[in-house]
């Protein structure tokens, strides 16, 4: 790296990290990113990076494809409605083994590799959320859950002694029964709850993939129409509706990323044209504007 380029960097990493020193930021992961051990550590890793400017990371992951193959070597089979998993009794005991266990123990494990300090939860603090067990009516999801609020105050008493923590897509009820909630609406729920500055999706997709081709940038006014008219659909629907209330809810900027991809966290949070697509109001669009020129104005500009 040239003088010049270590000259830039220092300016683009000082230009950030004035702008998010003591942030907080959801992030939530898929799980085939969790079940990669390289993608894994290298979102540990950057997650590290990011502390070290003084953001603050809660973790929120999944274990989608994990459960799917688990449940496929149980004969369970695999029961779903609208990109949400229908769980019985047996599938939540599974949930137990895979996203409790398993997955939990691949991030603590990531950690130690990557001397990450921070905190690793199998499920969510059970007084960080407040859900319910979803009506059996229209349909009946089993041991699925609703989340009705989160406590800020619960989530801030944690982050005041430390930048990072993870926990899995296990909720508990007021009464302590154990329920499963998609990692997307824990993660939207805790940014909203929490007054997160960004929530950020990481999966194996590039972005949000519209007439063949990524999206750069979504406002939350042209959301409805692309659920509407089935550009979105299934899971990346479900991403979409969470994506709308977080906005609409007071966050301000959403990513949505291909965590298999080397760095891309970092990347997405340190340049000014990130690899993923970014969601925000439109009236928030000068602002995102403003950011690039002024990172272009230091040399940070990407071809």
């Amino acid at each position: 790296m040239t003088k010049k380029n270590k000259m830039t960097n220092f300016f683009i990493n000082a230009f950030y990290e004035s702008k998010f020193r003591d942030n907080l930021f959801v992030v939530k992961a898929g799980g085939k990113i969790i079940e990669d051990q390289k993608a894994l550590d290298n979102l540990i890793a950057n997650i590290r990076e990011l502390s070290f400017h003084g953001i603050k990371i809660l973790l929120v992951y999944g274990g989608g494809q994990a459960m799917d193959e688990a449940i496929e070597k149980r004969g369970l089979g695999i029961k779903k409605k609208d990109g949400r998993r229908i769980t019985d009794k047996d599938t939540l005991a599974l949930m137990k083994e895979v996203v409790g266990g398993t997955l939990a123990l691949s991030i603590n494990e990531s950690m130690a590799r990557n001397n990450l300090e921070g905190y690793t939860f199998n499920a969510v603090p059970h007084d960080w959320l407040l859900a319910e067990l979803r009506s059996k009516e229209p349909v009946d999801y089993g041991f699925v859950g609703d989340i009705r609020g989160a406590s800020k105050r619960a989530i801030s008493r944690l982050f005041k002694v430390t930048n990072f923590v993870a926990c899995g897509c296990l909720v508990t009820t007021d009464d302590g029964t154990l329920c499963n909630i998609n990692a997307d609406t824990i993660a939207t729920e805790l940014a909203i709850g929490a007054d997160a500055d960004k929530l950020i999706f990481l999966s194996d997709v590039d972005g949000v993939d519209i007439d063949d081709e990524i999206a750069f940038t979504i406002t939350a006014e042209q959301i409805p129409g692309y659920i509407k008219d089935g550009t979105v659909t299934g899971g990346m629907q479900v991403k979409m509706e969470n994506c709308l209330k977080a906005l609409e809810s007071g966050v301000k900027r959403i990513h949505l990323i291909n965590g298999l991809r080397q760095d891309a966290l970092y990347k997405e949070i340190f340049e000014p044209v990130g690899p993923g697509t970014m969601l925000f109001k439109e009236s928030e669009r000068e602002n995102y504007m403003n950011e690039v020129e002024a990172q272009k104005a230091i040399g940070g500009a990407k071809a």
